[in-house]
């Protein structure tokens, strides 16, 4: 069956849609969502009712309901214990329909060694869109949209601040100045989980340090960068790496579903 025959089966038989989170939770490691969003993904008017669960569990649950509290806050609740929720935008429960066609576009273009664009991508539709008055104060934590890689570690933000959890254990706000060194080198780590290596330029280039403050004069000055790194080991108790020619990461362990320290 020619490839674009196959695809046009596939438009015509199935529907492959699912609620934003979930699309962000199986593309984000792999690839830039907002590309894969842009590109082959068109909202519909419908809103999820459930989410995939991107927690370890004991009790092996595959998915969490949407409750939409009345106080207009909305909840992903675990299907096996209701104590058990996250606060969740409501644009992250619309349902997003995979476009076969743009798909196959891309494979077509990719196996031709090319690139190809969507044009004009799809905006959410209005309809699913709350009026002014009744969009809800989002001001209360609401969970920071990660993939897998990122279930044993990651934060809940509420208006300015950020606080961490590691293994689902709350370890707080570990920067009171989200603007600080500190915080955007955590925050850049976070974000490339699973990604491999990070630069050491990329941190040089982002703290402004000369490569003597980030490295150190000597073998009895471990720099700045590797005091930075001994206080969020001392703080999330996790491990970070650094290694003087790759630069730093989490371990990927981490990926795998362990943490370590």
């Amino acid at each position: 069956m020619p490839l674009k025959s196959f695809f046009k089966y596939l438009d015509t038989n199935f529907r492959i849609a699912a609620p934003l989170y979930n699309w962000r939770c199986m593309v984000n490691s792999a690839w830039d969502f907002e590309v894969f969003r842009n590109n082959f993904l068109t909202p519909t008017e419908e809103l999820a009712e459930t989410v995939v669960c991107a927690f370890p569990c004991s009790e092996k649950c595959r998915s969490r309901k949407i409750v939409h509290v009345s106080d207009g806050k909305i909840k992903a609740v675990c299907s096996k214990r209701d104590d058990e929720f996250f606060y969740i935008a409501v644009e992250e429960i619309v349902n997003y329909k995979l476009e076969i066609n743009y798909l196959n576009k891309a494979i077509e273009t990719a196996l031709k060694n090319n690139e190809v664009e969507r044009p004009n991508p799809t905006l959410l539709p209005e309809i699913i869109v709350p009026a002014k008055e009744e969009i809800p104060d989002f001001n209360h934590p609401v969970q920071h949209v990660f993939p897998f890689a990122k279930r044993h570690i990651y934060k809940e933000i509420d208006g300015e601040n950020v606080y961490w959890y590691v293994d689902g254990k709350p370890v707080g706000q570990i920067y009171k100045r989200q603007n600080s060194r500190k915080a955007k080198i955590l925050n850049l780590l976070y974000n490339e989980i699973g990604n491999g290596w990070i630069p050491h330029q990329t941190f040089i280039n982002m703290t402004g340090w000369t490569e003597e403050e980030y490295y150190g004069k000597d073998r009895t000055d471990p720099g700045r960068m590797q005091r930075v790194l001994f206080l969020l080991r001392k703080k999330i108790k996790i491990k970070i790496e650094f290694n003087k020619n790759l630069g730093i990461k989490f371990p990927d362990d981490l990926k795998n579903g362990k943490s370590s320290f």
